[in-house]
């Protein structure tokens, strides 16, 4: 499912927070580096903020790509000292596809990047498409990871007690239901969605119209934010939809690793409002994954959750090392 734009401003007990945790350091631009993967091929990592901030390795939704979004960058590196790290899945951003991965099989990235970078400690940050590859990090490496951000995340797919779509909204649900009785169908139909999202459909003015209604703020209509979503949809799907495709099977199939088995902090942001990832998830993961300290919101949406909650994530990973 698609990444979502800025939403509604942060709240004032974010804002005092962040001046809490301030730090005054030069912008820097984003390097993009690339380091060896396990396979001998060489992922693309964007790196952004100061050599000796606090390390956060973001987990891009589903579609996307390393590119992070300018103003949010320079937010964590001048307002909270964190250097954010973002990275291509397999099939994304003219990386090679990984026929049949898992959500676990990011682990294997993250760490051959923290290696690579010379990195000990590392936070995660995940939304949407990208918070079960969050959410694998801090079940698979805690002696890496100090703590997971996430937002808005899928539960695994089967899991007892969880209704997966109770609440999605209708189009996404029927997707669901077609994945499991005619995959083929399935496939043609995620290709047709794709194609709407192709490098020359994916413009600016084009998300403003699919996110800025949906938001229903002036910020969510922020020119900015759309021209980064068109950029980043258009990276991401260069080569076609194979990485997205990817994503939402992985999803739906056994993720190879267990959130129940995390043993390091982990913040969840949940809207009650998000059709799109509904909260069913949400609870589902605060009850199962232990020490979870969930965040529901009912004023919030999937368009609106990660930007509204980000200071606060970024002071709260701030403050692990």
């Amino acid at each position: 499912m698609p990444a979502a734009p800025a939403g509604r401003r942060a709240a004032p007990e974010a804002n005092a927070t962040r001046r809490a945790c301030c730090h005054s350091i030069a912008v820097v631009e984003a390097v993009t580096r690339a380091v060896p993967g396990a396979d001998g091929e060489m992922i693309r990592v964007d790196d952004f903020g100061e050599p000796g901030g606090i390390p956060v390795l973001v987990h891009h939704g589903s579609p996307g790509s390393r590119r992070l979004f300018r103003p949010d960058a320079e937010l964590a590196a001048r307002g909270f000292g964190l250097r954010l790290l973002s990275y291509d899945r397999p099939g994304y951003g003219g990386r090679p596809r990984r026929q049949h991965r898992q959500v676990a099989d990011a682990v294997t990235d993250v760490r051959g990047i923290a290696r690579a970078l010379g990195i000990q400690r590392m936070g995660i940050w995940g939304f949407s498409g990208g918070g079960c590859y969050a959410l694998a990090c801090a079940a698979m490496l805690p002696d890496l990871v100090t703590g997971a951000a996430v937002f808005a995340s899928f539960a695994p797919y089967g899991s007892p007690g969880l209704d997966f779509c109770a609440g999605m909204s209708p189009d996404y649900a029927s997707e669901v239901g077609l994945f499991f009785t005619d995959r083929p169908t399935a496939r043609e139909h995620w290709r047709q969605d794709a194609d709407r999202l192709s490098p020359a459909t994916s413009t600016p003015e084009g998300w403003m119209t699919r996110w800025g209604d949906a938001a229903g703020t002036d910020d969510a209509r922020s020119w900015e934010v759309a021209c980064h979503l068109a950029a980043s949809t258009r990276d991401s799907m260069a080569d076609g939809d194979d990485g997205w495709w990817d994503d939402w099977t992985a999803v739906l199939t056994p993720w190879g690793c267990d959130p129940a088995g995390t043993r390091v902090p982990v913040r969840l942001w949940h809207g009650a409002r998000d059709r799109a990832v509904p909260v069913v998830h949400g609870r589902w993961l605060a009850a199962h994954v232990p020490g979870m300290v969930a965040h529901i919101s009912q004023s919030e949406d999937h368009t609106n959750v990660e930007h509204n909650n980000r200071q606060a994530a970024y002071a709260w990973l701030c403050g692990l090392t």
